[in-house]
């Protein structure tokens, strides 16, 4: 009698049409990562005004208030690889143009605050198309989906948080040119290769509707879809609130490390700092899908900006550049687990033809919090100092949590 054997049933490779999209976000994000370091060195190199660093990071954030919501309801009547195309060419030539300021010393506040918004803009187009080429080539596929917004979340925090930005410092010590160069030519390299992932084919149950109606009426509908969800709905205003504390903390980095009253670091040691935050990011890509098969959305939600909220205040409590960057480590790890856990919640709870229009309203009121947060965290170190905008941040984090925990916990 021959011994009977089980198939061990593992899962399939990740096909190559979804690498190609992974192996640009890994790219361009290398490039990314080099410009977060380079922007606000550059601006702290014009001033050390708090509130003047602060316009910076809040103008690459403001495109989440102004663009998203007119954004996502364009990108769901275009083609998805097209407009991932174009946002990455766009974002390419304007990245090339403060390469030519900065090469120039033409390079000052308001300048960079422009650029920033530009190539934020773009990231919103590519963003919403992005998520739905994931979701039409996941389709009916959960697990497959999980993995590959981890991958892609992964590859993002590896380029943006660990490869760019010391590289970014550095070079930017060298040249300051140098890094915004180096951006430029990821975002080509990445079209590039989002130009060879295949058309959505048309799908026989694809609403014809959403096409003809109005950017208006499209944008009105998701906010109006999204206010009736009580799942989304509060995920939505909780992350609004988290962006709106990190936001604070984020802005004033640069200043928190260069300072002398702060940690203490030189302009090429402040890329290592961003590092600290890739070093949890990392780890949480592949991690985040593991703890969504234990956890529901909402809880994993919940946990991750608990973890985070503690982080804030201990950072206003230390001088040391290792325990700071321990801080932001953990930091990085729940951010990944908070972005894997929303998007996978969009991406699961919406219906395919809203899931566009519900994307836009999402990041409205979540991202849209950002640049405010980073205003209103340049004011208070403005007023008072760097350490009390951190306290102010982990005290009303700590108070949204507790209010929104009674309802997304309740079932």
């Amino acid at each position: 009698m021959e011994d009977a054997t089980i198939p061990v049933r593992s899962r399939p490779a990740i096909p190559a049409r979804l690498r190609a999209v992974i192996a640009a976000a890994s790219i361009s994000s290398i490039g990314d990562g080099a410009w977060t370091a380079a922007v606000p060195l550059a601006a702290a190199a014009v001033t050390r005004d708090p509130i003047a660093i602060s316009v910076v990071s809040a103008a690459s954030l403001l495109p989440w208030l102004v663009v998203s919501p007119f954004a996502r309801a364009l990108v769901d009547r275009w083609p998805h690889r097209s407009t991932l195309v174009i946002a990455d060419l766009t974002r390419g030539i304007a990245v090339a143009l403060i390469t030519v300021l900065v090469v120039a010393d033409k390079a000052s506040v308001l300048l960079l605050a422009a650029g920033a918004f530009v190539v934020m803009a773009g990231a919103v187009f590519h963003g919403a198309a992005a998520q739905s080429v994931v979701a039409d080539m996941t389709d009916h596929d959960p697990d497959l989906r999980n993995r590959v917004n981890g991958s892609v979340s992964a590859a993002e925090t590896t380029g943006t948080s660990l490869v760019g930005p010391p590289a970014g410092s550095a070079a930017f010590v060298v040249a300051p040119w140098l890094p915004f160069l180096a951006d430029a030519i990821s975002f080509i390299g990445s079209a590039v290769l989002l130009s060879t992932v295949p058309k959505r084919p048309r799908q026989a149950d694809d609403a014809p509707t959403p096409a003809r109606e109005s950017v208006r009426v499209a944008i009105w509908s998701g906010m109006k879809w999204l206010a009736r969800h009580r799942e989304l709905r509060t995920l939505a205003l909780l992350t609004g609130a988290a962006n709106f504390t990190t936001t604070m903390v984020y802005a004033l980095l640069v200043l928190y490390a260069t300072n002398s009253d702060g940690l203490g670091l030189h302009d090429r040691e402040f890329g290592f700092l961003i590092v600290a935050l890739a070093i949890g990011g990392i780890i949480g890509g592949p991690v985040a899908p593991r703890v969504l098969r234990r956890l529901s959305f909402q809880r994993a939600v919940v946990l991750a900006i608990a973890i985070r909220t503690l982080l804030w205040p201990l950072l206003a409590l230390t001088s040391s550049a290792i325990l700071a960057g321990a801080c932001l480590a953990v930091a990085g790890l729940a951010s990944s687990i908070v972005t894997v856990s929303v998007v996978s919640a969009r991406q699961h709870f919406t219906p395919r033809e809203m899931l566009g229009r519900v994307v836009t309203s999402f990041r409205t009121i979540g991202n849209g919090a950002g640049p405010l947060g980073a205003l209103f965290g340049g004011l208070i170190a403005s007023h008072w100092s760097i350490n009390t905008a951190f306290w102010i941040a982990g005290i009303v984090m700590a108070c949204c949590l507790l209010l929104a925990s009674r309802t997304i916990l309740r079932r």
